[in-house]
């Protein structure tokens, strides 16, 4: 998972959710719960301001900071896992197909949730309910209240991820930033990218770039084509002042039907406003998950 996602997995209090939540256990027994929390999975990004489910698709990337797809809690039907496929199924309300990832990696897609369950004159008892990999596992969880949200607006942009074991489609969002993490405060997203020495780039003017690792420097140039046609190369700042506060920059976010997807920065291989062809061959090798 994404350093930033993980530090608020840690540090954020359980989460409350509106309406009733049906889990079918390890045996298959259903139970309904009335009085529960989200106590692991959920994340609450200061740009957003919202609990979200830090969910990593199967087309994440194998870096260790891979891809991750932000849903909204309110927008979660139901998480449904498969233990012998090792695989998780997150049903987002508003989105046909539900999203697909793995769940034999440590600490990635594992949800829990607590509750308090009446045992009559035994007394109440607070029990979690956890779903990642091995058989012990929920089978599955239904949440109440769900509700679609609108589909996302403005123009599409094509994002390639990199990835040294295969080349993955373009994934297209909608409404591309730059997000940046605050020095003590948390993160914001930007419309614009910045380059060496102080340049600023508005990623809405951007029609296609290229990203690509400087040899031994541990940073990015990229091959810039702007809408008037201007094409220059570029070397991308990673670490700068933003609104007068040290910033890094963590990656790109974009919208889609399910939520944002945020792609760290080394994940880009390129973003163009026209859908790219599909390579045979891999854009990269990065650092991989521990397996």
């Amino acid at each position: 998972m994404h350093r930033l996602f993980a530090l608020l997995v840690v540090f954020l209090p359980a989460t409350a959710f509106a309406g009733d939540a049906t889990v079918v256990d390890a045996a298959g027994k259903e139970v309904v719960l009335k009085k529960w929390s989200i106590s692991v999975g959920a994340v609450k990004p200061s740009w957003l301001n919202r609990d979200v489910l830090a969910f990593r698709e199967t087309n994440s990337t194998g870096f260790r900071d891979g891809v991750v797809t932000l849903i909204p809690l309110d927008r979660l039907e139901s998480l449904t896992y498969d233990a012998e496929k090792q695989i998780v199924r997150a049903k987002v309300a508003g989105v046909e197909t539900p999203l697909e990832g793995w769940t034999r990696f440590q600490g990635i897609n594992h949800f829990a949730i607590t509750a308090e369950v009446d045992k009559g004159g035994a007394g109440v008892v607070e029990l979690k309910y956890q779903g990642g990999p091995g058989k012990g596992g929920i089978k599955s969880i239904t949440f109440t209240g769900a509700a679609a949200a609108e589909a996302p607006k403005g123009e599409k942009i094509f994002v390639v991820i990199a990835d040294g074991k295969k080349a993955e489609p373009p994934q297209s969002v909608h409404d591309l930033k730059a997000l940046y993490k605050l020095d003590k405060i948390g993160e914001a997203h930007s419309p614009t990218l910045m380059f060496k020495k102080t340049y600023k780039l508005d990623l809405g003017q951007v029609k296609k770039m290229t990203v690509h690792e400087e040899a031994g420097q541990k940073g990015f140039e990229c091959e810039v084509t702007q809408k008037d046609g201007t094409t220059e190369t570029l070397s991308l700042l990673t670490s700068m002042p933003l609104d007068g506060k040290p910033a890094t920059l963590e990656g790109l976010l974009g919208e889609v039907p399910a939520g944002w997807k945020m792609f760290p920065i080394h994940t880009v291989a390129e973003i163009n406003r026209d859908e790219p062809k599909q390579d045979k061959e891999p854009k990269r090798q990065g650092d991989k998950e521990k397996r």
